[in-house]
C-alpha cells in the first residue's frame, strides 16, 4: 500500500501544551492467587514537566505500564498520589493513550475510529468532522479515512490509533510500548511521524518500550525500572529537531547508548528476585 507521510520539515512551530504529570510516593499492589499480593511499583517519586517527553525503560515485568495505567487514571495508587496538572488524572479527551495492540473497532470506518474519541466532547458533528480531517492529515492517512482496519496495514492502523490519541488535543499522551508489534522499517518510520508530532503539538508524553534505541531517540529523560522502583533518571541531551540517521552518530548518542545498555543487561541477567520480583517475592504487574 502506498502510504502519504507527515515530513519532520513540516511540523509547526514550538508551542508547548503539556501539563505536568507528578508520581509522589506512589505505590500499587495487585491481587494475586492464594490471597498473595504483588507490589507493581513502590515509592515512585517522578516529576515531568509540561511538554517534556519522557520514555521509561526496563525489563518485563518491572511496572512500567502500571505507572501508565495510574497516569491515565484507569487506577488508584494504594498509597502516594498521581497528579497531571496539579489535579488527579481522570480518563478523558485531555489525556490521549495508545496502546501496543491497536484496539480500532472494526466495524468502523478509519475516520469514524479516530472520530470515536471525540463523541462525549461536547463538540457539534461539524467541528468534530473538521478535528477528524485535520488529524487525519498530519498523520497521512486523509485518503484513507473511508476505508477499515482491516484493509489497512500494521503501520497505518498504529497511525490510526495515534490520531485518536491525538485528536482531542490532549494535554498529556501516554503510550504504551505502541511500535512494538511493528516491523523494523514500519517502526523506524512510525518514529519519525511521532517526533514531527511531537514538535508540532508539544503534549507532555511519557512513554513505555523495551528499546534504548527508540527511547533515546525519542525522549528528553530516560527513566530506567527495575522491580517496580526507579533505578535512573537520564537527560538526553540532544538537539530537536532531530533526524534519526544524524542522532545515531553523534558521539553523546553512543556515549548515552552505552549507559543505558549496560544497565538494562544487567537487569535483565540478573537472578529473578532482583529484577523481575517485588520486594515481597511476588512478580511485578
Amino acid at each position: 500500500m502506498t502510504e502519504t507521510r507527515t515530513s519532520p520539515a513540516s511540523a509547526a512551530a514550538y508551542r508547548p501544551t503539556g501539563r505536568a504529570i507528578r508520581f509522589s510516593g506512589v505505590s500499587k499492589g495487585f491481587a494475586a492467587p492464594k490471597g498473595a499480593r504483588t507490589t507493581a511499583v513502590h515509592a515512585i517519586d517522578i516529576e515531568v514537566p509540561s511538554s517534556q517527553f519522557v520514555a521509561i525503560v526496563g525489563p518485563s515485568g518491572c511496572g512500567k505500564s502500571t505507572l501508565l495505567r495510574l497516569a491515565d487514571g484507569l487506577i488508584d495508587p494504594d498509597t502516594g498520589a498521581v497528579t497531571i496538572g496539579g489535579n488527579a488524572p481522570v480518563p478523558g479527551p485531555d489525556v490521549g493513550m495508545v496502546f501496543q495492540n491497536f484496539r480500532l473497532i472494526p466495524w468502523r470506518n478509519v475516520a469514524d475510529n479516530v472520530g470515536f474519541a471525540l463523541e462525549t466532547s461536547g463538540l457539534g458533528t461539524g467541528t468534530r468532522q473538521r478535528r477528524v480531517a485535520e488529524q487525519l492529515d498530519k498523520v497521512g492517512l486523509a485518503q484513507w479515512a473511508q476505508h477499515y482496519p482491516a484493509q489497512l496495514s500494521g503501520g497505518m492502523r498504529q497511525r490510526v490509533a495515534l490520531a485518536r490519541a491525538l485528536v482531542g488535543k490532549p494535554d498529556v499522551l501516554l503510550m504504551d510500548e505502541p511500535f512494538a508489534n511493528l516491523d523494523a522499517q514500519t517502526r523506524e518510520l512510525m518514529q519519525e511521524d511521532l517526533l514531527a508530532l511531537f514538535e508540532a503539538q508539544r503534549p507532555t508524553v511519557l512513554f513505555v518500550t523495551h528499546s534504548v534505541d527508540e527511547a533515546l531517540l525519542l525522549a528528553d529523560r530516560v527513566i530506567v525500572m527495575g522491580a517496580g522502583a526507579v533505578l535512573d533518571d537520564i537527560l538526553v541531551d540532544l538537539p530537536r529537531p532531530r533526524i534519526p540517521d544524524a542522532v545515531r552518530q553523534m558521539p553523546a548518542y553512543i556515549a548515552l547508548r552505552a549507559h543505558l545498555w549496560t544497565q538494562i543487561r544487567r537487569l535483565v541477567l540478573a537472578e529473578p528476585s532482583s529484577a523481575f520480583f517485588g520486594r515481597h517475592g511476588t512478580v511485578q504487574a
